[in-house]
Parts: C-alpha cells; sequence; structure tokens
C-alpha cells in the first residue's frame, strides 16, 4: 500500500508538472514576448564587406581573409543551434593570438607624455609581422560598413588582437605627425561610436566603450600638455560631443539577451568544455578592460533551465514574466532614468500555480546596472573631453565654475543634472560618479581629467580658484 501511494503522488507530480509546462502550448505569445524575439533588419548583403566579421576573423593566419574566416565561424554557431560560441580552435583562425592585460598593451601609451614616447619608439616604423598585419588589418576595418551580427548568438569575438591593432594604429599616427595622429584619432572615435550606436550585444557595446575611452585617454593626455600642437588646440567641442539616444540606448543588447535565454537549454546541449573556456575568456578580458565588476556577464546570463524527466521546466508564462520585465527594463533606461527597476517591480511577484513556486521559487534577477553606469561614464567622459578644449581658450569668464556652467546643461554632468566640478588644488575637472558624491576629483570615486585653464589676458590666475561643492545625492 505504501509503495502504491508513493507511485500516485509520483504520478500526480508528473502530470502537474506536465500540465505547468505544457498548458501555455496552444495559447499565442503576447505582443511584447514577440517583438522582443524580432531580430534587428540589416543592410548590408555581402558578408565579406561587412566589418563585424572581419572582427571575428581579426587573428586568422596572414594567409587568410579575416572576413571569410569570421564568416565562416558565424555560419557554423548559425547551423548548429547546440553552438555556445566561436570555434576560435581550428587551424588558421587565432594564428595571430595575443595573451595579454590591457595595461601591457603598447604601455607608453598612458605615460605622462605619450606622444613623445611614441615618436621614441622606433619600433612603431619597424614592426614585427604580427604587429604590422594587425596594424594593416585595423586601418582596412575603419574603412568598412558595420553590421553587428551578433544577435541571438552566443559566441563573444576575441577583442585583444582588435585592440592592440587600435593601439599600434594611433600610435603610429602621432609618432610620425601630430596631424596625422590627430585625424587618425578624430577617425577611430567616428567608427566606434557607430560600432556603439549599432551594437546588438553588450559585448560589442562594452567593445566600443573601451576603446573610445582609450582614445579619449589619449587627447586628455595631449591637452594637459604645458605646451601643446596647434593642431591639437585646432580641435572643436564637436570633436567629442555627448551620447546620442541611440549610442546610449541598451535595447538591442536587452533583447538579444532575452532571446539566449529563451534558447539556452537547447544551446546547452552542445556546449564543448574549450568553446566554454574561450567564451569566458573574452568576457574576461573585456570586463577586465571596461573595469566592470568581475561576473558582470555572468550577471546577465539566464542560467540554464532545470529539467523534469528530461523536460525542461521554463514555461512560457514564466518567460512572459520575463518579457514584461525586459520591456520594462528597455523603457526605463531609453526615459533616462538614473536607477534600473528592479525584476519584482516591473514582473509583479504573483506565481502561476504551486507547482512552479516549488520548481522555479527565486526566478533569476539580471543585473544590468554595471552596464547602464558604464554608458553614463561614458558619457561623463565625452563631455569632459569638450571641456577641456573649452577651458584650453581664453576666455573672458573670470572663474572655472563659471565656464563649466555657461557652455549648457548637454555638458553638465551626466549623474548630477549639474555642471561639471573644478578642483583648483589638483587643477581637475570632474564628475562625481555613479555614487553622486563629490570626492574632490579622486579617480577612485569621481572621473576625473586633468584641465589647463587658458585666460584672458586681463585676468590673473589667481582669479581662477574657487571652491568646490558637494553634489547632492539624488
Amino acid at each position: 500500500m505504501k509503495h502504491l501511494i508513493i507511485s500516485v503522488v509520483i504520478l500526480w507530480a508528473f502530470f502537474q508538472i506536465s500540465n505547468l509546462i505544457w498548458s501555455s502550448k496552444g495559447q499565442p505569445p503576447s505582443a511584447t514576448f514577440t517583438r522582443l524575439l524580432e531580430p534587428p533588419e540589416h543592410r548590408l548583403i555581402n558578408p565579406y564587406e561587412n566589418g563585424y566579421f572581419y572582427l571575428l576573423g581579426f587573428a586568422a593566419a596572414d594567409s587568410r581573409d579575416p572576413a571569410k574566416v569570421g564568416h565562416e565561424m558565424w555560419l557554423e554557431t548559425t547551423a548548429a543551434p547546440g553552438a555556445n560560441g566561436f570555434n576560435y580552435n581550428k587551424p588558421g583562425r587565432s594564428e595571430l593570438q595575443i595573451q595579454l592585460p590591457m595595461e601591457q598593451v603598447l604601455p607608453s601609451w598612458n605615460s605622462e607624455n605619450p606622444v613623445s614616447e611614441f615618436r621614441n619608439m622606433a619600433g612603431l616604423q619597424t614592426m614585427n609581422s604580427r604587429d604590422h598585419t594587425l596594424f594593416m588589418r585595423y586601418e582596412h576595418w575603419l574603412a568598412m560598413p558595420f553590421e553587428d551580427m551578433g544577435f541571438g548568438q552566443q559566441g563573444t569575438p576575441r577583442f585583444v588582437e582588435i585592440f592592440v591593432g587600435h593601439r599600434l594604429y594611433i600610435a603610429d599616427g602621432f609618432s610620425r605627425q601630430t596631424a596625422l595622429g590627430m585625424e587618425r584619432l578624430k577617425k577611430d572615435i567616428r567608427m566606434w561610436r557607430s560600432v556603439l550606436r549599432d551594437a546588438t550585444t553588450i559585448a560589442t557595446k562594452v567593445m566600443a566603450q573601451i576603446v573610445i575611452t582609450d582614445d579619449l585617454s589619449l587627447f586628455s593626455a595631449l591637452l594637459s600638455q604645458p605646451t601643446v600642437d596647434k593642431t591639437v588646440l585646432a580641435t572643436t567641442p564637436n570633436f567629442a560631443p555627448p551620447l546620442t539616444a541611440a549610442e546610449s540606448s541598451l535595447r538591442w543588447p536587452l533583447q538579444h539577451q532575452f532571446t539566449l535565454g529563451i534558447h539556452n537549454d537547447h544551446r546547452a546541449e552542445l556546449t564543448t568544455d574549450r568553446q566554454t573556456e574561450s567564451l569566458n575568456a573574452n568576457e574576461q578580458w573585456l570586463a577586465n578592460a571596461a573595469r566592470l565588476p568581475e561576473q558582470a556577464f555572468r550577471h546577465i546570463a539566464h542560467p540554464h533551465g532545470r529539467s523534469f524527466l528530461g523536460v525542461p521546466l521554463q514555461t512560457r508564462e514564466t518567460w512572459e514574466m520575463y518579457a514584461t520585465y525586459y520591456d520594462g527594463m528597455i523603457h526605463a533606461e531609453e526615459a533616462g532614468q538614473s536607477t534600473l527597476p528592479k525584476f519584482h517591480e516591473l514582473a509583479g511577484t504573483a506565481r502561476h500555480g504551486i507547482v512552479e513556486s516549488v520548481v522555479n521559487p527565486t526566478p533569476f534577477e539580471p543585473d544590468w546596472a554595471p552596464f547602464h553606469y558604464q554608458l553614463r561614464e561614458t558619457d561623463a567622459r565625452l563631455r569632459l573631453a569638450s571641456l577641456q578644449i573649452v577651458l584650453r581658450h581664453p576666455s573672458a569668464q573670470p572663474t572655472v565654475p563659471n565656464r563649466l556652467a555657461e557652455v549648457g546643461s548637454s555638458y553638465y554632468d551626466p549623474f548630477s543634472g549639474l555642471p561639471m566640478l573644478w578642483s583648483p588644488t589638483q587643477q581637475k575637472i570632474y564628475s562625481v560618479g555613479k555614487d553622486r558624491f563629490d570626492d574632490g576629483g579622486d579617480a577612485g570615486f569621481d572621473i576625473s581629467v586633468p584641465a589647463i585653464v587658458a585666460l584672458a589676458p586681463a585676468h590673473k590666475e589667481s582669479q581662477v580658484s574657487a571652491p568646490t561643492r558637494r553634489a547632492n545625492r539624488r
């Protein structure tokens, strides 16, 4: 009798779970659910002319076309839905790969006077074979149209070699002539801002911000020199305008992650250890280079769904809740909210039955806050670069705070909504950063850049000093 009761209970549980899983099979998905799964439209027809595929194959052997290698890898993941990433382990696909952290890539980039260092580096004129190939490929890539074809793909491109090519390209220009270096720097920022605008995955969006921030740090170093080349001084604030709505939007990366979550169980079946290791390494490099939390990418990736007797327990109702959540996140982010809403605030706390409450008591909540704040930090760095240019030109306005205020709200601090701050002791202008506290320009908390202030002849330097003020926490 005991065994009979146990068998009945097991059968009852099985039918309850089956009913939970299949109850919504006959119901059409909501308009929100369907819309989030729609991929972006693409304009480019010839894949070999798309800079996205060229970046995928950037580290391929000298004898191979990076665009063809990248497209080949992409087709493999498209043809095999279970594939978990781009397979760089086949011969010819990663012969030029580099294993370096960001700070070890051309260290002179971060010196006090980088241009002087570049001109003293004879190696830039006589690069080794690998560096020369990366340099030439990067220069070629900058002239290509770009469409992010990573939507719905689990793989993350290798960005280390791309970053090396970027630094070599810019540094080589400055080593020859400041005008050439500035021309390349402007071209580089324009290209990566278009990538930032069109990115459909968070990995591509993060990489674009890494390179843009890297370019801005070099430009900041140029402007902070006591003597600045006239080509640099001729730069206008339009060199680094604030982010546009499209550039700062997380819409497509959010939809991409929602799509991956739905197909996660199927993709997990064919995952290989090597592909997983490669994927994690690429994401880890991005997180470190962008100064994101170590597990930032993991914290937005939906975990593999649970199953019962081989049947996935994720239900239509579960993903409808996530559809509501992601849709609300997109609207909140595009409305310019300073913080992103939580899962329970958007999807509600109601459960869809007793059994589902047992098998999925605590729904996974993606943590998008680091990526949201990173976009604001990138925006702040662009505004600070423009303000550096403004301050480098003479003005009849006697105080720096007044000059920072009169430029207009487009160049105010995106974290506080107030004018950027000025530290006369450190000679820095700065944003209060995500904690929204004025820490006096401390680089550990605030986002700061050095600033040399040019005054009108009638004003003495002593008139520049003005007390810093503390930003109120919102």
